[in-house]
């Protein structure tokens, strides 16, 4: 399997999910159409745009056509959902934030892997791509990034990226299935508070 054709589709499953995470906060926010579409986008391909301007690359938005077709109709989608009054549950908005977690670790590591980047040039590929989108999401929301307070978004995406970095020489396949997984599921267990970072409390 090519390496250009798992980054783009984990880049996609990444946008997907992010799509949906961002209508779900601005949501929560109370936010206008205007206002959810937006945010929906700029979560969905935030931390792409941010990790191709680190590397002096176009951003894979402006060349990959159904990128940003993706992005807009996910973020339609979700508005729908609850124009509709199905309010996203929290549960599938943790999910959702999980998995594009997951998939743009992947990316981030993966393109730092085939540009023949250091490793450690690799992880903050794999941390930035994941935790982008979120950050401006939560900045536009006027709140503290939550993956700087409760998420282990940028834990995960981390982990995760070692283990691609470590495993990629062997078997790319196996090495994005493991780094998605690693950093799904640290992810997720972060938001349902299972595991946190220590905090200093005064």
């Amino acid at each position: 399997m090519e390496i250009s054709f798992i980054i783009d589709n984990a880049d996609r499953i990444g946008i997907v999910s992010f799509a949906i995470s961002g209508v779900a906060v601005g949501v929560r926010k109370e936010m206008d159409l205007y206002g959810l579409l937006i945010l929906g986008l700029l979560t969905a391909v935030g931390g792409g745009i941010l990790r191709d301007v680190v590397i002096d690359d176009v951003p894979r938005i402006f060349l990959m056509r159904d990128y940003l077709i993706l992005a807009v109709l996910s973020s339609c989608l979700a508005i729908g959902s609850e124009w509709i009054r199905w309010r996203i549950p929290n549960i599938v908005m943790h999910i959702a934030d999980a998995v594009g977690t997951g998939s743009f670790a992947v990316t981030g590591a993966l393109i730092a892997w085939e540009e023949g980047l250091a490793w450690p040039a690799g992880i903050i590929l794999a941390v930035l791509t994941a935790t982008g989108g979120g950050v401006i999401r939560d900045v536009l929301a006027a709140r503290i990034p939550q993956v700087l307070r409760s998420e282990l978004n940028a834990t995960g995406a981390a982990f995760g990226g070692v283990a691609i970095l470590l495993i990629a020489d062997s078997s790319i396949e196996f090495a994005t299935i493991v780094g998605f997984s690693i950093t799904t599921v640290i992810s997720i267990l972060g938001h349902v508070g299972w595991i946190q970072i220590p905090q200093l409390k005064r």
